[in-house]
């Protein structure tokens, strides 16, 4: 009985080797596989070529567009909005009493970093703005358009259009310098909130596009000065433009309020 067992078991033996064998040639397999299956040498430093060059020409377009544009920061509104005591605060670090100019103001504001900008405050009177905005605006760095919160519902359409016919300047919409609509005299109690202001301007500069287009339309050999802004066959949102556009709310009597202001300027300047 014992010397049958004996190749029985030495069979065993052999079976057991040839089964833990055989996982083997499956893992040699795979280890040629994930070898084989590594990225190039040759091609992956073609790859890392390729994207520092495109880095490198963005960055390049990124330079190049900041010094097209001047030191100018246009501050803008209609009649009224309190665009010259803002800059008060901004320059001063006080309201200025509000008189009625037909001229721009300019004034120098200074980062903490040491970069500064012109502020040019333009008047808000419609007879002598346009000129203005167009000697100014294709090389503003950046647009602070302030709004009169308080009667925005009454006067929303001759904002709409003069921020309509800022934006669509054709050097600036190809510029694209920042946006910071400022929602002046939140301290009055009929004042509209940032969120309220910004979708009546969206609404109303809809309409402004449509009249505009129209106008043209009607007339023929027109020499159109201006482009379309927004996105063709769509309602019109300003963050269709290709410019950051932002919104804040603040009181031209109360510095402390224009800390978001002061934040953008960092940023542009």
């Amino acid at each position: 009985m014992a010397g049958k067992a004996a190749p029985n078991s030495a069979g065993a033996n052999m079976d057991f080797k040839e089964v833990k064998g055989e996982p083997n040639a499956p893992h040699v397999e795979y280890e040629q596989l994930k070898v084989g299956g590594g990225l190039d040498p040759q091609l992956y430093g073609v790859l890392v070529g390729v994207l520092v060059g495109i880095l490198t020409l963005a960055l390049i377009w990124w330079w190049t567009s900041r010094k097209r544009l001047g030191r100018v920061v246009l501050v803008c509104g209609v009649s009224d909005s309190g665009k010259t005591s803002v800059l008060g605060q901004l320059v001063a670090g006080k309201a200025l009493e509000t008189v009625t100019s037909m001229i721009e103001n300019r004034h120098t504001w200074s980062a903490e970093g040491g970069s500064s900008v012109d502020l040019v405050d333009l008047p808000g009177s419609e007879r002598v703005r346009g000129p203005l905005v167009e000697k100014y605006g294709p090389g503003s760095r950046g647009i602070l358009f302030v709004v009169d919160s308080s009667t925005i519902t009454k006067q929303v359409r001759d904002v709409a259009e003069f921020l309509h016919s800022i934006l669509s300047l054709p050097a600036v919409a190809s510029n694209s310098p920042p946006l910071m609509v400022l929602c002046n005299k939140q301290d009055v109690g009929a004042a509209k909130g940032e969120s309220v202001i910004k979708s009546l301007l969206e609404k109303e500069i809809d309409k402004v596009r449509v009249s505009r287009g129209n106008q043209l339309a009607g007339l023929e050999g027109a020499n159109n000065d201006s482009v379309f802004i927004g996105k063709e066959g769509r309602p019109f949102e300003f963050a269709h433009l290709r410019a950051r556009i932002d919104f804040c709310e603040g009181s031209s009597q109360d510095g402390d309020t224009m800390e978001s202001v002061r934040k953008w300027l960092s940023v542009v300047a």
